[in-house]
């Protein structure tokens, strides 16, 4: 067992018990780590096979949560807006791009501390801006998060059911993402030989996690979704 294993298995454990606890962020931690030891060609592949495991158990966590008729809005936005997003990004500075959402969130975020935008309850007309938004987002820049993050705190939901849309939201996405690699040939034998050894990690991972999920209050898990709102901001706008 190698220390470049050990060290893939001990990124992906961290990574998965943030989603466990979160419902979201494993691609933000992970990718931002495995890129220091192996090709992006490799990271991307791998960090979204082990996002389908950690969703697909989610989601079965979570079933009597899920209300699937409840984000549809969201879904239909996001299949919308992510052939404009890969335009846009044919036509636009993706680091212009990144540099304004960055600033946006990071604006939220304060505006959300400050107590100047509360959770309230939403419309579900909303819910085709925010997917919009998303989509746009995830072509043009890969970062499809924050719109569904803002959303679901916007709409004041408890933690289980927060952290239930957001999972039933990225399910599609993260299946839709894998369907695509395996396609296309970017998931090779190698990446997914490279997954199986490393699913134990993963599954303690995600089981940490969600225990801890359980363990915090709806205002300790709200907190840290701000909190990775401005890491995710701060690293759009110094990246």
């Amino acid at each position: 067992m190698t220390a470049e294993f050990l060290l893939t298995g001990l990124i992906l454990f961290f990574a998965a018990f943030t989603q466990g606890m979160t419902g979201f962020g494993f691609a933000m931690v992970s990718l931002s780590m495995l890129t220091f030891i192996m090709n992006i060609n490799e990271a991307v592949p791998l960090a979204a096979l082990c996002g389908l495991v950690i969703n697909i158990y989610l989601v079965i966590k979570l079933k009597q949560h899920i209300n699937f008729f409840e984000i549809k809005n969201l879904i239909i936005g996001a299949v919308i807006g992510i052939p404009i997003g890969a335009y846009i990004l044919t036509i636009s500075n993706p680091g212009f791009l990144e540099t304004v959402l960055g600033i946006v969130i990071l604006l939220f975020v304060f505006l959300s501390v400050s107590k100047i935008i509360k959770q309230v309850g939403l419309h579900k007309l909303w819910g085709y801006v925010f997917g919009l938004f998303s989509g746009l987002l995830g072509g043009s820049l890969n970062t499809n998060g924050p719109p569904v993050l803002i959303y679901f705190y916007l709409h004041g939901f408890d933690k289980n059911k927060q952290k239930a849309s957001i999972t039933g939201f990225f399910i599609f996405t993260s299946l839709m993402v894998v369907i695509t690699h395996a396609v296309t040939g970017v998931t090779t034998k190698a990446v997914f030989l490279n997954f199986l050894a490393h699913l134990p990690f993963i599954i303690a991972g995600i089981l940490v996690g969600n225990f801890y999920f359980y363990k915090i209050s709806a205002e300790i898990y709200n907190r840290i979704i701000l909190g990775f709102l401005f890491l995710i901001s701060l690293f759009m706008i110094l990246g």
